[in-house]
């Protein structure tokens, strides 16, 4: 029935029934599996539906991260004006950074001169 599917998407569509029966319903899983199609071994089935639920929670906990980090996580929706808005001071005030670095660079640079042809007193 599968037998045209490669074999990244095979693992993805189990994943899928995985995800789908809980991580922890290994015996419907396996079930769904051959009735696809699949050659599974149900032990096997068993560890990768583990591994993969770590990783899920891994992958979530990161995006929780990030969402906290950017200061979104008590703002469910954010509308496409507010993100415009953000990106637009992000800009800005990377611009002013770089201003800053540049003139920063430049007194380091005229102090590094100074210092080589001892003009100080």
């Amino acid at each position: 029935m599968l037998s045209g599917k490669s074999r990244s998407e095979q693992v993805e569509i189990i994943k899928k029934l995985i995800r789908q029966n809980n991580y922890r319903e290994h015996d419907r899983t396996y079930e769904q599996c051959v009735r696809m199609g699949f050659s599974v071994n149900f032990q096997s089935l068993g560890r990768f539906a583990e591994k993969l639920e770590l990783l899920d929670r891994s992958e979530r906990a990161k995006q929780k991260n990030i969402a906290n980090s950017m200061g979104m996580a008590n703002r469910p929706t954010i509308s496409y004006a507010q993100l415009k808005q953000r990106e637009t001071e992000i800009t800005f005030e990377l611009g002013e950074l770089k201003i800053r670095e540049n003139k920063l660079l430049e007194e380091l640079n005229s102090l590094s001169k100074m210092l080589d042809v001892k003009e100080f007193n």
